[in-house]
């Protein structure tokens, strides 16, 4: 997943298909914030290897990619998980994903995510993603 959000950043994929999402499955999020933040201090260091981006790595990340809660990283302590998702604009980056019906599958009743963000990741960042779905159909299947 590390390769593919670096490839498809650097490349300009996002430049030339700014409302394109990409949409990261079942590879944790833990990683996130690290990969972007040597991201943007290569992109800072290497400018002239990318010339047609227009933006920070970590800006086109936030912008067009998204990512699956499950699986979600359970450290012992929650607080470190929340700063870690706060890092990555995980509010609006993250899209509830359950794995059911796999034995480990994520309880959405039990997914450890700041309350305020339910909402979000429950199913409006899915809806900003799949337009085509209209609102009140996925509200009705709610």
């Amino acid at each position: 997943a590390m390769s593919h959000v670096a490839s498809m950043i650097a490349h300009g994929v996002f430049e030339k298909w700014p409302d394109l999402y990409f949409v990261i499955i079942e590879c944790g999020v833990a990683w996130v914030p690290s990969v972007l933040w040597r991201l943007d201090a290569d992109y800072k260091a290497l400018r002239k290897e990318t010339p047609w981006l227009k933006m920070l790595p970590s800006e086109y990340c936030r912008r067009n990619i998204r990512f699956s809660t499950q699986p979600l990283e359970q450290p012992a302590n929650i607080q470190h998980l929340w700063s870690t998702l706060e890092a990555m604009d995980g509010e609006n980056t993250l899209m509830f994903a359950s794995d059911y019906p796999h034995w480990d599958y994520d309880d959405a009743n039990t997914l450890q995510i700041p309350p305020a963000w339910k909402g979000k990741i429950m199913g409006l960042n899915a809806l900003e993603v799949y337009k085509r779905i209209p609102r009140a159909q996925a509200a009705n299947a709610a």
